[in-house]
């Protein structure tokens, strides 16, 4: 019985309490201002959000895209050190792959034609399985390129290099990695380390003989599986060297190495080219292909 009395009581101020609150307009007034003020807060907030998110996530997305290309490029140049020092050396290289993950991918395969002018010398080998270090970024909004667009980011201009991945500009060293939007819903995006070619060559004005060596630089693994999504040491051990491929011909016009990582040969890139010395009437041509393999592992 007293509990119910009490209830009464509290239900009756209540209906007093609101109807002296909406007989004084001021009150209701200053309710409708309140409640509007938090409105507009609100959608400033929405407004403010949808303006910065894909500005934040471009930039997120560049910062990523830059700390994983100073890594492609430390792991480089390691490799480059390593071939200086030899079979059997070992070096270490700190990587962090942030919000995505870095693997290793058997790669493409490379195709060489050597010939001269008239093509009376013809010959042609391929090496498989070049393998390439990937970085694999997934579920961020932001991108640098459309979809199913690739772009090369710019590398060190200090190698002379014949490129696999289609980035030659004469014999200037132009590309590193191989940025990749991959799919439009989740905006999966991938860069590559796309191992290559390197092209020497030198002429001997006395004896007639042009030498061309072909150096190709190969990366695999050391264990049956490779990946990692967080910080680690990334160890590369330089394998082994070997000559896959020698040739050797005479001519008496110019001569061509032409390069190619598409089935048919098409399209297909000119490495070298050798413009026969006038006074010269014939010469040798010395072809020597040398893989070197490095293995990565934890």
């Amino acid at each position: 019985m007293q509990l119910k009395q009490s209830g009464y009581k509290i239900l009756k101020l209540q209906r007093k309490f609101f109807r002296k609150l909406f007989k004084d307009k001021t009150a209701v007034s200053h309710v409708l201002a309140a409640v509007m003020m938090i409105f507009l807060f609100i959608s400033a907030i929405g407004v403010v959000f949808a303006w910065l998110y894909p500005t934040y996530n471009n930039f997120q997305t560049s910062n990523t895209i830059n700390s994983v290309t100073t890594y492609m490029l430390d792991i480089d140049e390691t490799i480059f050190n390593l071939f200086s020092e030899g079979t059997g050396s070992t070096k270490a290289v700190r990587t962090d792959p942030g919000f995505g993950r870095f693997d290793y991918e058997a790669g493409k395969n490379i195709s060489f034609i050597f010939s001269n002018t008239a093509g009376s010398y013809n010959e042609s080998y391929t090496f498989t399985d070049l393998g390439k270090f990937s970085y694999l970024l997934e579920n961020r909004r932001g991108v640098l390129v459309a979809v199913g667009d690739h772009a090369y980011l710019k590398g060190p201009n200090s190698q002379t290099v014949f490129f696999v991945n289609g980035s030659t500009d004469g014999l200037t060293y132009q590309g590193l990695t191989n940025l990749t939007l991959m799919r439009p819903d989740d905006k999966v995006m991938k860069m590559e380390l796309d191992y290559r070619v390197k092209v020497y060559s030198w002429f001997d004005s006395v004896s007639n003989v042009l030498s061309i060596s072909i150096q190709i630089i190969q990366i695999d693994i050391k264990t049956t599986s490779f990946g990692y999504h967080s910080y680690q040491t990334l160890k590369i051990f330089y394998n082994q060297s070997s000559i896959v491929y020698s040739g050797s011909t005479n001519v008496d016009d110019d001569f061509f190495v032409f390069g190619s990582i598409a089935q048919g040969f098409n399209p297909s890139e000119r490495a070298f080219t050798f413009i026969k010395p006038l006074a010269v009437a014939n010469y040798d041509v010395n072809i020597e292909i040398v893989s070197s393999q490095f293995l990565f592992y934890l």
